[in-house]
């Protein structure tokens, strides 16, 4: 009996090995360069609420190698070793690279990704740094194939260049992630959903952004409906669910009303929101920042999301019900975890009350 009750025992833990759903932290390293509270730096971060820590980010040059996009900060500074050392906190944290990004653009990625000497480059460069520096995957940010100057090609290329980058990886035991756009216009155009799967671990579903003031009108961030289509629209082309990690935004994208009388969503604006004292952006406030406003401010359960409102300042953002809806929405589709964009933009410091209150919300709900 006693043998019994112990491979039931490990048989219980390997399964609950196995089940631990993902908190794939993204960081903003360039949040060292903001000033007063909203500088942000490794140590800020709380590695115990991560299980994946991604270093964000590097960029590639014209010959498709991975370069540092800031040599001071990365290595003057030894910011990438901090990154790395952070597994001296939490035992099992994954610390991963992060390629890629908005800024990056398409071009030179489709450019790579289509030219089998480029790949080679890119997939050798890759395997330097993360040898060299500790890392322990790869997470491919491009922003986006088939669009910002890519092409068609795009699309069965990176299927290739994903599943080189995989069979590169697998004597190391190096993990490959992707960060992909959410909603069906952008899937659909710039993804073989199911071919690129085979070659992943997880796939980092950018469920936010999905109303900016470029749109002449006030709208929600990351409504409840949209999270839903983007990941059930993943899921119908071949996504498995234990491969989708949902993404959840730490800021909030803000609006100029044209009438601050009518404030409410879908309200004209004449443009981006005012820039706020950390982040510095016209259009993008912090939650950190959003916390700190004393702003008027409504939770549409119709949307599940919260906006707030004060003159002709309008902003849409997630705060902790929302955010406990999407992670029901996750478990409830068996998905493989939750990522968030990113550390620094949620309330790290406590300034509003708990530290880290959205992150801690996503860790209560998938882990603890």
């Amino acid at each position: 009996m006693g043998k019994l009750l112990a491979i039931l025992a490990v048989l219980c833990l390997s399964q609950a090995i196995v089940a631990e759903r993902i908190v794939n932290c993204y960081w903003g390293t360039w949040a060292n360069y903001r000033s007063g509270n909203g500088k942000f730096d490794a140590s800020n971060i709380d590695a115990g609420l991560c299980t994946h820590l991604s270093y964000s980010f590097f960029g590639i040059n014209d010959s498709g190698e991975i370069v540092s996009l800031d040599t001071w900060l990365d290595y003057d500074l030894g910011f990438i070793s901090k990154a790395v050392g952070l597994k001296s906190q939490n035992s099992g944290l994954k610390v991963l690279a992060v390629v890629g990004g908005w800024n990056e653009g398409s071009t030179k990625y489709s450019s790579m990704a289509g030219d089998w000497y480029k790949r080679q480059n890119f997939i050798n460069s890759a395997l330097n740094l993360l040898r060299n520096n500790g890392f322990d995957g790869l997470d491919l940010d491009w922003e986006y194939p088939n669009q910002r100057g890519g092409n068609w090609d795009d699309r069965a290329n990176f299927v290739t260049l994903l599943r080189e980058l995989k069979e590169a990886f697998a004597p190391y035991g190096y993990e490959l992630g992707i960060a992909v756009g959410a909603g069906e216009g952008i899937a659909s155009a710039s993804y073989e959903i199911a071919n690129i799967a085979q070659h992943v671990n997880f796939i980092n579903v950018m469920t936010y952004d999905f109303a900016m003031a470029s749109d002449g009108k006030t709208g929600f961030n990351s409504p409840q409906w949209a999270v839903e289509d983007s990941i059930n629209f993943w899921m119908s082309q071949g996504a498995p669910a234990n491969k989708l990690v949902l993404g959840v935004g730490m800021y909030g994208r803000t609006f100029q009303l044209s009438d601050a009388s009518q404030n409410w969503p879908g309200a004209s604006c004449r443009g981006g929101g005012n820039a706020g004292s950390y982040t510095g952006e016209s259009g993008y406030l912090g939650y950190n920042e959003i916390c700190l406003n004393n702003w008027e401010t409504v939770f549409d359960y119709g949307n599940a999301a919260p906006y707030a409102f004060s003159g002709d300042q309008w902003v849409s953002f997630d705060n902790v019900l929302s955010v406990q809806y999407k992670m029901d929405f996750a478990i409830s589709k068996g998905l493989a975890g939750a990522m968030i964009w990113s550390l620094e933009t949620d309330d790290y410091r406590g300034q509003c009350g708990e530290s880290y209150p959205l992150l801690k919300t996503i860790n209560r709900k998938l882990r603890w």
